[in-house]
């Protein structure tokens, strides 16, 4: 059963509005090289996602896919959306969540939205209010934009047979930092002795009080092996932004008139969750190929 916990974090900074950046995370202490900066719980996590109370919903959600229902958004952000409109209250929803990412959803993704819930809830795997309430289908849609932008995926071993489990996951201040390519906070992900998705940030370098602090967007590191072309490239297709950090700029100028490399999300070595709980339901013989 997915769960929902509250962030838990002893930290020293602080949020600012800037007019080229957005919000920015901004220290308000000094740390050293290997400092933690803070740590904080999972406010939601679709991990353990496959468990069979779950292989009927992917398994609707894959076939609306296929009916091309789903709007854009992937099977995995679907799932996490749903996960949290059956755990949270509509207040909860707002306040934890919502009310920290502004951009309100177009009449589009609205429409689209209210597609997917009907689907699920004409196969009875959703209450029927889902597919019945406009405010509902407005605060999905404004779910599945956070989660597209927001999540972390992170892949975990079984416990005792060693299979796969793949989900999102959603932190409270560490979902809202900023991207960097030479970033001066380093994340790990694990799970505390609760089973909770749990993630430590420390300082790659030392920061001063006023610092942005930012994060790598980019998988496991693997940014610090790409040319700067396809840093760009990866980043504007997963998370729809033109990198603009400092050393972007720097490495930008030096490539100027190189030839650009063509290269995917999949050639940083992420692999797509989609393809993880598709691979699971055809073991768990749920449906065939």
């Amino acid at each position: 059963m997915p769960w929902i916990c509250t962030a838990q974090h002893h930290i020293q900074f602080q949020f600012c509005d800037t007019s080229q950046r957005g919000t920015i995370l901004v220290s308000t202490q000094r740390f050293e090289v290997g400092d933690v900066v803070f740590e904080e719980d999972a406010l939601f996590d679709s991990s353990p996602s496959l468990k069979p109370d779950r292989a009927e919903l992917v398994s609707e959600l894959f076939r609306l896919s296929r009916k091309g229902m789903l709007g854009g958004f992937s099977v995995a952000q679907h799932l996490a959306a749903i996960v949290v409109a059956e755990s949270l209250s509509l207040s909860d929803l707002r306040s934890k969540v919502l009310s920290k990412y502004h951009a309100p959803p177009t009449a589009e993704a609205i429409r689209l939205a209210k597609l997917a819930l009907k689907g699920v809830a004409k196969a009875g795997l959703l209450p029927k209010v889902f597919a019945a309430c406009p405010e509902l289908w407005r605060l999905y849609a404004h779910l599945l934009a956070v989660i597209a932008v927001n999540c972390f995926c992170s892949s975990y071993a079984g416990a005792d047979d060693g299979s796969e489990d793949m989900g999102l996951m959603l932190f409270d201040l560490t979902s809202r930092m900023n991207h960097a390519c030479s970033p001066n906070v380093a994340q790990s992900l694990d799970r505390n002795v609760t089973g909770v998705s749990h993630i430590q940030l420390v300082a790659t370098r030392a920061i001063d009080v006023g610092d942005e602090l930012n994060i790598s967007y980019l998988y496991g590191g693997k940014n610090e092996r790409f040319l700067v072309v396809e840093r760009q490239q990866v980043l504007f297709r997963a998370w729809g932004f033109h990198c603009q950090c400092e050393r972007c700029s720097e490495e930008l100028a030096a490539a100027k008139g190189k030839a650009v490399v063509a290269c995917t999300v999949e050639d940083l070595g992420a692999e797509d969750p989609d393809e993880v709980m598709y691979r699971q339901l055809l073991e768990q013989g749920v449906f065939e190929e």
